[in-house]
């Protein structure tokens, strides 16, 4: 563009979809931070980062808690019709959520910012194929889920979790789509699901067939995106129309990665990206804690640290009481390390200690 350029990175809600999604405005336009407008132009680029992904876990929220209250209250069909209308509501704006988000990715218009999207597609194929651990996915996104399905549907691996593509989305058909084509699949997978009247009969249904799928896609969102993104430092909290957040690391990092993408270049920090935003904040008095700008590969080789040690734990030779052992404890002098030079993210260090409580140091899991 000619001129210096003088846009402002905001955060722009649609009244339409109520998704929310980052984009570089110039002064004229007259938007601001936080505002809803009634669409985003056709032309303008538009970034996906914290919280935009998150935006749709209120709606799984209320259907998930009405269904418990239907379960209480069975007697009373009059409540249980009101029940059902708020699940149908919750679930039209989760249709307009996903099927937004879905277009705007398959049409290149909206971008993960600070994603390695071959990592991306790589990581769900291996969720698909291989799946991982209920138990560390439960403990890692916060919620109680995917521990809680095979509980209540014992035809469900009680261990490890697999995201199931629907019949049109197999692999077989997809997994030689190129990055991008194959995450938007994924939103696709999501969004049917949730549009399959089948898939409500009960929480667990929902559990199992739709909310497993959302959280999944998150976790490997965050598991394959820079830790600057994530919206975690002090700074990045309570973005509001009031406050001023061009300086705070996250829309620092954000406004980088958009003219990153307007230059056809992929929305991932570089090393130099990174130390010139812990620079720009450090002149004006602000402070940021580290995060390097490969720090999410870490989550990656936490999980394959946690498939190894569940693989050991089904043993009970000599052999692999040993191995689990030099692991784990390999693992807690990982963590202190970590520690001690502050190369690691608060997110990461928690996985970490996540990790560390269910295998202990003595080489034991809560299983044995």
């Amino acid at each position: 563009m000619e001129g210096p350029d003088n846009r402002t990175v905001v955060l722009l809600k649609s009244k339409a979809t109520k998704n929310r999604f980052y984009a570089l405005v110039p002064p004229e336009m007259g938007w601001h931070n936080a505002e809803e407008i009634n669409d985003f132009p056709e032309d303008m680029t538009l970034g996906i980062a914290y919280p935009c992904l998150e935006d749709g876990l209120n709606d799984f929220a209320i259907i998930r808690t009405t269904f418990e209250t239907l379960e209480a209250f069975s007697d009373d069909p009059e409540l249980q019709a009101e029940m059902m209308a708020m699940i149908q509501t919750a679930r039209e704006s989760l249709v307009l959520r996903l099927g937004e988000l879905h277009e705007r990715i398959a049409k290149r218009q909206s971008f993960f910012l600070g994603t390695d999207m071959e990592e991306f597609k790589r990581y769900s194929i291996r969720l698909c194929k291989d799946g991982t651990d209920r138990r560390t996915l439960d403990n890692m996104m916060k919620v109680n889920v995917f521990q809680s399905v095979p509980t209540a549907d014992p035809g469900q691996d009680a261990y490890i979790y697999r995201w199931e593509l629907l019949p049109q989305h197999s692999l077989d058909q997809t997994q030689d789509l190129e990055a991008r084509a194959f995450v938007a699949m994924l939103i696709k997978d999501v969004l049917l699901s949730v549009q399959n009247d089948g898939n409500y009969w009960d929480k667990l249904c929902f559990d199992r067939d739709v909310f497993q799928k959302f959280i999944a896609l998150m976790f490997v969102n965050y598991a394959t995106t820079d830790p600057m993104f994530y919206g975690t430092n002090k700074e990045d909290y309570g973005v509001a129309a009031g406050k001023d957040m061009s300086n705070t690391p996250l829309y620092r990092a954000v406004g980088i990665a958009l003219r990153k993408l307007e230059r056809e270049e992929p929305p991932i920090l570089t090393s130099a990206d990174t130390e010139a935003v812990h620079n720009l904040s450090a002149e004006e008095g602000g402070h940021i804690g580290p995060a390097p700008g490969n720090e999410h590969l870490i989550v990656g080789s936490l999980m394959q640290i946690a498939d190894t040690m569940r693989l050991l734990a089904g043993s009970d030779t000599q052999r692999a009481r040993e191995s689990r052992k030099m692991l784990t404890m390999g693992l807690g002098n990982l963590v202190t390390q970590l520690q001690n030079i502050g190369a690691v993210s608060p997110l990461a260090l928690q996985q970490l200690e996540v990790l560390l409580k269910q295998y202990g140091v003595d080489g034991t899991t809560a299983a044995d």
